[in-house]
């Protein structure tokens, strides 16, 4: 992946399109709420299971808030960025439904004449698929145990996002995830695969120098090196309806793992 960056850079028409969600507020740019979408949606529409970082390790999160620092530091000077507030850093597990792919009952596959409408124009769930969906999420995670993820490495993707990558120590958010597929045939097609932590995103659709990529890259292996091998232990996940674009922010149901010893 560093090669690939160092080669060819960002992804500049991505990071256009992705600069449609943002907003300022004053002198902060901040990520549209859903509902001023060009198609307005929802507040249940967007609908995730996802492991706080706050929850699971106050080290980690120091740690990642000096690398936040650092990297805006080494940026160019005016760069339009989005920096995700602590609190909201988060590892995604799974998408009931999502922005894009709106899924009003995701425990049955979708119908085929939803499949080809807009994702905006599809009806809300009702008021019982939402009930029986965070039921079902409910006893999944609570028949798992904590879930153990190892940092691996920090990457600038192309599409402009600072990445903490992890990896799944004990296997359980793999297992969990394949239980989640297995009880909504109806969930999006397209998940998150990699475990990651989003930090910021670089929001000016502009191709950095070769000297940029290569001080920003500096820091990423820097960061590596600090970070690589910290483990975090997560009890607690959130089953959330986001309301505003990629912050977690919105209806929370907090849900604990199992405390229960699994002998063999």
């Amino acid at each position: 992946m560093s090669a690939k960056f160092l080669s060819q850079g960002l992804n500049v028409g991505f990071i256009d399109t992705a600069r449609q969600r943002y907003i300022y507020q004053g002198s902060e740019l901040v990520p549209l709420p859903y509902a001023n979408f060009p198609i307005s949606l929802g507040s249940d529409i967007v609908r995730m299971i996802v492991i706080p970082l706050a929850k699971a390790s106050a080290q980690l999160v120091k740690a990642v808030s000096a690398l936040s620092s650092d990297f805006q530091q080494a940026l160019r000077s005016g760069t339009e960025l989005y920096v995700n507030k602590p609190e909201r850093w988060h590892i995604t597990v799974f998408h009931t439904s999502n922005y894009d792919d709106a899924r009003p009952n995701p425990s049955k596959p979708l119908a085929p004449d939803l499949q080809q409408s807009e994702s905006g124009h599809r009806a809300p769930p009702s008021s019982d698929a939402l009930h029986q969906e965070h039921q079902t999420i409910q006893k999944l995670v609570r028949q798992n145990q904590p879930i153990n993820l190892e940092v691996h490495r920090i990457l600038l993707a192309d599409s402009g996002t600072l990445l903490v990558c992890l990896i799944d120590r004990n296997g359980i958010l793999n297992h969990l995830r394949e239980q989640l597929t297995r009880a909504f045939p109806g969930a999006p097609m397209r998940q998150t695969q990699i475990m990651h932590v989003s930090v910021l995103r670089l929001l000016t659709a502009q191709q950095l120098s070769n000297e940029e990529r290569h001080r920003l890259q500096a820091i990423c292996d820097e960061y590596t090196i600090k970070l690589k091998g910290m483990q975090i232990t997560a009890t607690e996940l959130w089953y959330v309806h986001e309301a505003i674009f990629a912050n977690i922010e919105g209806k929370v149901h907090t849900i604990q793992t199992s405390t229960e010893s699994k002998h063999t």
